[in-house]
């Protein structure tokens, strides 16, 4: 599951709009407890308030733990290779019975200064004086500039367009993100309308989201990281090489999962972590000479060189991987992982696979098919993280009575398929599919010889709710939602 929410760890509303009185600017109040953020421009309620210098204006302060996020990458929960995950802010909508604006944008700049959460709520008449404020960033430290100070220069801000005032934010802030994680002090993010904006004539009253403090847990703010976390297995789906195919198609990858008393351990006493991997004929045991593939170099050899598995920058105990491209096309082939020749060869493991042809044809085929997940439970806790099999065959499948009585029935592997995961009461996406490189593909299915799979992290829903899974196939150049629904439950935390 190559996704992970960060919520935010402060969030406050400064302005310097007028109170009630029309006489009085709301400038030293705070709302740093209150449960909405809202962000809006006011032209012309008092003559006070007429020209772009004394604009009524409301913004929103916001920051996200950057140290949750370095802490992670230390210890291999997100990939070590920081340019490998893409980061997204997303603020949602908070519905209210004033009127919003239309057509404009927000702004979204780094902060330059540290500044106090406060516990102030009251966002109607600005009763509640603190910290921070639109002209006090802490206690006895005032912003560099009025409204909140924010760093200038090469991808420190972003901007997003809105439509109608009832749209969220998710935005990409991956370069801002960077910068906090190199060498920036992360103080947070500035959302306010542009300058344009303030020195125009019209007002744009009011732009709401909800903030940190909501009952909503899944409307509060968040960054997520987003990275590519599936393994591409292909022992059970081995194409022969052809001169149809491009050459990435033609590259497959076999894994061997040293696996010792339950758990993935490397095998001890190998140089740099490496083995060589020798393809054979045979019926039953390889027999003859070894096979003649050709390397990821485009080298043609008669064995190629595998090691531990590398995820974005991570090195994956236990699991080996090599890639080659093979001409082959016997009935069976077998792998056999060694180290050494002659006398001083080492076998450690000997696998096998069944390769498979790609053809052309003058017909396209409208494939379908009818998807399951095998082990899915009805109830988690929070926090569990299932590994959880998807069950694919061709809807049209029509078995013989010998393939009934004597074999188990096998499983399509979808080479790109993606999951996603919404909340049943009210459909409301927890989970998009992660489609396409501007998504980083977080959702991707892994696969290997039993078919695809993908881990259900739950940290990130909310118990007491029943949540259902989907599933979409990228099949003839387009991505298809299949109909089926896989439902499941997170208990409610034991009191």
């Amino acid at each position: 599951m190559g996704i992970k929410k960060y919520y935010s760890n402060k969030d406050n509303t400064i302005t310097n709009a007028f109170e009630a009185n029309l006489i009085t600017r709301g400038t030293g109040s705070n709302m740093g407890a209150a449960d909405v953020l809202e962000a809006f421009v006011i032209h012309g309620q008092t003559s006070a308030s007429i020209d772009a210098a004394n604009a009524e204006q409301s913004r929103i302060i916001i920051q996200f733990p950057i140290n949750s996020i370095q802490s992670d990458i230390s210890s291999g929960v997100l990939p070590a290779d920081t340019g490998s995950i893409k980061f997204h802010l997303n603020l949602y909508n908070a519905p209210h019975g004033s009127s919003t604006p239309e057509d404009f944008t927000l702004d979204l700049k780094m902060l330059s200064q540290s500044w106090t959460e406060g516990r102030g709520l009251d966002m109607d008449n600005y009763s509640d004086l603190g910290v921070s404020n639109w002209v006090s960033a802490s206690s006895g430290v005032s912003w560099a500039s009025e409204g909140g100070s924010a760093l200038t220069g090469l991808n420190t801000s972003a901007s997003v367009s809105f439509d109608t005032g009832l749209g969220n934010i998710s935005i990409d802030v991956s370069e801002q993100v960077y910068k906090w994680l190199d060498t920036t002090d992360n103080y947070g993010f500035l959302v306010r309308f542009p300058d344009s904006a303030v020195s125009g004539s019209d007002s744009l009253y009011t732009k709401k989201f909800f903030g940190r403090t909501s009952e909503f847990y899944h409307y509060q703010p968040t960054i997520e990281a987003r990275w590519d976390s599936a393994r591409k297995d292909n022992r059970g789906n081995f194409y022969i090489s052809s001169s149809v195919a491009p050459a990435a198609d033609n590259l497959n990858t076999l894994y061997l999962y040293n696996v010792i008393r339950g758990q993935l351990t490397n095998i001890p006493g190998l140089t740099n972590n490496e083995l060589m991997v020798e393809l054979y004929s045979g019926s039953t045991a390889p027999a003859g000479n070894a096979l003649t593939v050709i390397s990821s170099a485009g080298s043609s050899v008669s064995a190629v060189t595998g090691g531990l598995l590398v995820e974005n920058g991570n090195t994956i105990t236990g699991v080996y991987t090599a890639s080659f491209a093979s001409t082959s096309s016997l009935e069976t082939i077998f792998d056999v992982w060694h180290t050494g020749s002659g006398v001083s060869r080492t076998e450690f493991y000997t696998g096998s696979y069944e390769p498979l042809s790609v053809g052309t044809t003058d017909l396209l085929y409208d494939t379908v098919y009818l998807t399951t997940i095998t082990n899915l439970e009805d109830n988690y806790k929070k926090g569990q993280k299932p590994k959880l099999r998807v069950f694919v065959r061709d809807k049209d499948w029509s078995p013989n009575i010998y393939t009934v009585a004597n074999a188990a029935i096998e499983t399509t592997t979808v080479e790109d398929a993606y999951y996603s995961i919404h909340r049943s009461i009210d459909n409301l996406d927890i989970i998009p599919f992660g489609t396409g490189s501007s998504n980083n593909n977080f959702s991707r299915l892994s696969y290997d010889v039993s078919g695809n799979y993908f881990e259900l992290d739950t940290s990130c829903l909310e118990p007491g709710y029943m949540y259902g899974i989907k599933f979409a196939y990228y099949l003839q150049g387009e991505y298809r939602e299949q109909p089926e629904v896989f439902k499941f439950k997170i208990e409610e935390d034991d009191v």
